[in-house]
Formats: C-alpha cells, structure tokens, sequence
C-alpha cells in the first residue's frame, strides 16, 4: 500500500563543511542514470548537528510537458501508473489531456502529438518540484517513466533544487537508497566525520 511519507533528516555527523544533503527519484528503466539523468527534487542544507529537518513525500505525481526551452508549459495533471497522457493542440491551443492506457501497466506515458523546434520535455512531479524528466520527445514519440516507492540520498557541495546532478559539484558519488513500500514515517540520520567518511541509515520507521 503507498501511503505519503513524513521523513525527518538528523544531522548527527561531524562534518563541519555545511553540506547541502539531496534527494532524488529514479526512473527505473534500464536506460536512466542517475549522475546523468537525476534531478535534486529536494535539496536541505544548514542543518547543523543534532538538527533536523521534516518534509512530506506525497503519493501524488504530477506530469507536465514544456516546449521552446521551457518558456511555454502545458498544465500539470494528476498521474497514474497504466496511463497515457499527450500534448496535443485544440482549438484553444497546445494543451495535455488522458488519452487511454500505456503500453505497460506500470509505466506512465506521455506522447508528443505536436510539431515544435527541438520537440517538448516532459516532467513528472511532487510537491510541484520536478522528480524526473525526459528533455527531448520528438513529434510522433514517447517519454516513459516507471516510478517505484524509493528515494536516494546524497551529499553535495553544490546543488539546487529541481536542477541536474549533473550540474552539482558532488562529494561522492554514490547513494543511499530509501525504500518506502508501506512507510508512513521514517527517520534517516547521517553520521561520520572526515576520517571515517559520511553515511546515511534509518533511525525508525513506521
């Protein structure tokens, strides 16, 4: 059962270099990488030790499509695994709608019916902060997405919210990966210092 999840971070580390701590979602297709592909749907930063920091991640996804650089954006819909969503132009112009189910029933669909420069990109996301995108779909083609309840967290020098992991400036790359199947709440502490290096666990969880 997927419920929203209330997440409170704890900073018990000893690292002294304020780092901005991120979390992101996958697309679980096989083509998706993370340090190409991720965005930071959520960036916290000073908290300091023994702090904290609460927030809310919701069942509800959204999706959205943008097109001529991002400078024109459709409506965002409420979303669901099985479905098919397309940008496509009324009378009233450009606009997205449901349209029928998606090939597999576990991804989410969204099909670009209209002809414009460089094609439409297309987001899903949370909270209205974008989770996961896919940057150019061509007239005539497909952005498949296939969400599963989890999360990944990491550690940056730099990094922004709703922008690329590509574009921060990491202190490591790898990731602690957050499993929310059934979790109403949960609490994840980092911990280390600078010898020893940082990691992330879960406290409790319910």
């Amino acid at each position: 059962m997927l419920c929203d999840t209330k997440i409170t971070y704890i900073n018990r580390s000893l690292n002294k270099d304020m780092p901005k701590i991120f979390i992101f979602s996958a697309n679980e297709l096989p083509s998706f990488n993370a340090l190409q592909n991720g965005i930071a749907w959520k960036v916290i930063e000073s908290i300091g030790q023994d702090s904290m920091s609460t927030f809310t991640y919701p069942v509800k996804t959204e999706i959205f499509a943008t097109w001529e650089q991002g400078s024109n954006q459709t409506k965002s819909l409420t979303c669901l695994p099985g479905k098919r969503y397309t940008v496509t132009e009324k009378s009233s112009g450009i606009v997205l709608i449901e349209n029928g189910n998606a090939v597999k029933g576990d991804e989410i669909e969204l099909t670009n019916e209209i002809k414009v420069q460089n094609g439409v990109s297309a987001y899903l996301s949370k909270n209205d902060k974008v989770l996961i995108s896919k940057k150019i779909v061509a007239y005539g083609q497909k952005a498949s997405f296939k969400l599963k309840p989890k999360l990944y967290w990491g550690i940056a020098s730099e990094i922004q919210t709703s922008h690329a992991i590509s574009s921060a400036v990491l202190d490591s790359d790898s990731f602690f990966e957050q499993n929310l199947e059934n979790v109403s709440a949960a609490k994840v502490v980092l911990t280390g210092n600078a010898k020893e290096g940082y990691s992330f666990f879960i406290e409790e969880q319910e």
